[in-house]
C-alpha cells in the first residue's frame, strides 16, 4: 500500500483546521434574549447569538461584544463573556485583530 491510498474506513472524523476568530461585534438589533443582528469591523451583518451556559448579559443595540466567527462560516457569530473560565469552546482560538475591549 502506498502512502497515498486511504482504505475505506480509515478516514478521520477528527475537525481539521477549523478554528475559531476571536472578534468584536456591535449590536444593531435585538431579535430575543440570547439573538441579535450585529456587524463586524468591517460593516459584515452577522447573526450573533449567546449560548444559555456561558453568561452573556443582556445586549442592546449600540454595545459592543465579544465574538467567535468559524473560518467556514462568516454569517454567524457566537458571543462570549470577557471571562472565559467556564466556556466550553470545543476549537482553537485565534485573535482575528481589528477589536478592543467590549
Amino acid at each position: 500500500m502506498s502512502l497515498a491510498t486511504i482504505e475505506p474506513g480509515t478516514e478521520t472524523s477528527e475537525k481539521t483546521g477549523d478554528v475559531r476568530i476571536l472578534t468584536t461585534v456591535t449590536i444593531q438589533e435585538v431579535l430575543d434574549g440570547r439573538s441579535y443582528r450585529a456587524t463586524l469591523a468591517n460593516g459584515k451583518l452577522v447573526l450573533a447569538f449567546a449560548l444559555p451556559l456561558d453568561r452573556v448579559p443582556p445586549l442592546q443595540v449600540g454595545d459592543r461584544s465579544r465574538a467567535i466567527l468559524s473560518l467556514c462560516d462568516f454569517n454567524e457569530a457566537r458571543l462570549i463573556p470577557d471571562v472565559l473560565t467556564g466556556v466550553r469552546i470545543e476549537h482553537p482560538i485565534v485573535d482575528g485583530g481589528g477589536h478592543g475591549r467590549a
